[in-house]
């Protein structure tokens, strides 16, 4: 009766804040009343019974924890989750809220605002900062170096997490990530007898080859979300690893990624992929692609539902990134979601014992198994479901892959995320229609990304 209790009160804690917070409702659900009911079925095993005896000399602890994403599809696995956990450590209750993605941040905010931040919470990657420059999070530092499953983590993880919190600390273990990718028709490719495209200049031969009766080799992305496939291409067309020298000077307007940015219009404007490319977003780059308009995207882990929809599995398969002439392939560092304690935590030790075991192979493996993720616990990899996905091998072998360099995309300045989708994408669409050079292009996008990075510079360094 206590956990039915706990998990309406969290709830109505949580969509009070909403009014202050704006946006979509939280959608609340009852993890905790599912765990004690699976508890009473489990009551009688061996395995309950040792774990009742482990307990009985502690006291009983509440921790509260509000998801980032909740919604029909993750709240039942995370209830799920939740309930093992409970049975592993019994004396621990947890308390689950999902919020709206939407609106989460504003949520955690306006908590720590109002000191009533819940003890464990899941985010992005992106939003770390925001929590960390409000000295809401506890440092997780020595507890991760005595973890035993540490040596599992993915280096370039726990380095995006170390960059993201801009103190070189680390606040949040990722339990799952979203891999920049490129995927491709196989039954398209098998047909035509080749091989898809792992090269720019290879990309370009196909598009004029196969551009033709209105079908097309490539869905290009030129409207809405377009910067990230964009700066990949000419990133590695111009043979830059960074977007910024270590002056912090941007390489935008390097001569070599100017002519990146012209070659990539130029499939637009010399008719090798759709009219309609210029204002397609995710949704008309993966319509053209699941019609068999375009048998080449790119795109990331996410759209994997999608393309099994449209094309049906075992026609699609995703491949590296194209590589520029140095044969470097430079991919965005994907996107990862993780776990942080709050600082105002009354059970530190709990709250980062929920924190780890949600970055474990056991708790990440089952949520990346039900919502799709890539996995960035490698213990994770020994799982039977792990072994059978055809397209997780694939990203894996990116991790240690040579010719793929993993360059920071620059969303953790200040104005960037509205820049890009306001100035970078308009930018793009009038190259393309030929109303602005590429070097004039360039040479703002440079202007502006080397005063954002600068003033983020100074500010690190005060």
């Amino acid at each position: 009766m206590r956990k039915i209790l706990s998990v309406t009160l969290a709830a109505a804690m949580v969509m009070g804040l909403a009014g202050c917070g704006g946006g979509a409702k939280s959608e609340p659900t009852t993890a905790a009343t599912a765990a004690t009911e699976a508890a009473s079925k489990d009551a009688g095993s061996e395995a309950a019974k040792d774990t009742t005896a482990a307990a009985a000399d502690k006291d009983p602890v509440t921790l509260t924890f509000w998801h980032r994403d909740g919604n029909t599809t993750s709240n039942p696995i995370y209830a799920e989750l939740i309930k093992k956990f409970e049975e592993k450590y019994p004396w621990i209750t947890i308390e689950y809220t999902g919020l709206a993605s939407d609106s989460y941040t504003q949520k955690f905010n306006t908590a720590v605002v109002t000191d009533s931040t819940p003890d464990v919470g899941t985010i992005s990657d992106k939003d770390l900062y925001a929590l960390v420059a409000q000295d809401a999070l506890l440092q997780l530092d020595d507890s991760f170096n005595q973890w035993e499953e540490k040596d599992n983590m993915l280096p370039n993880i726990i380095e995006q997490a170390r960059f993201y919190a801009q103190d070189d600390n680390l606040y949040m273990l990722g339990y799952g990530k979203t891999q920049e990718t490129s995927w491709y028709n196989t039954k398209w490719h098998e047909e035509q007898g080749i091989e898809p495209a792992t090269t720019i200049s290879q990309l370009q031969e196909y598009c004029k080859e196969y551009a033709k009766d209105g079908k097309y080799y490539f869905s290009l992305r030129g409207g809405s979300g377009s910067a990230e496939n964009l700066f990949m291409f000419i990133l590695s067309y111009g043979g830059q690893k960074s977007f910024f020298n270590e002056d912090g000077t941007s390489t935008l307007n390097d001569p070599k990624v100017v002519e990146g940015l012209d070659a990539y219009a130029n499939l637009y404007k010399d008719g090798l992929v759709s009219h309609d490319a210029i204002s397609n977003g995710y949704r008309e780059m993966v319509a053209e692609f699941g019609a068999g308009t375009a048998q080449y995207i790119m795109h990331n882990s996410s759209s994997v539902s999608e393309h099994a929809t449209n094309l049906g599995e075992g026609n699609f398969l995703p491949i590296k990134p194209m590589a520029g002439e140095d044969g470097i392939a430079v991919c965005k560092s994907p996107t990862f979601m993780g776990s942080v304690v709050f600082k105002s935590t009354e059970h530190p030790e709990e709250a980062i014992l929920f924190a780890q075991y949600l970055a474990s192979a056991e708790g990440a493996g089952y949520v990346d198994q039900n919502e799709g993720r890539v996995p960035v616990n490698t213990g994770v990899y020994e799982q039977d479901w792990y072994k059978e996905n055809v397209y997780f091998k694939t990203y894996a072998d990116f991790e240690t892959d040579p010719s793929i360099v993993f360059a920071q995309f620059p969303i953790y300045l200040d104005g960037y995320t509205e820049y890009a989708s306001n100035v970078i994408v308009a930018d793009l669409q009038a190259v393309m229609m030929g109303d602005k050079t590429a070097q004039e292009v360039c040479d703002g996008w440079a202007a502006k990304l080397t005063e954002m990075q600068q003033a983020y510079l100074a500010n690190k360094n005060k």
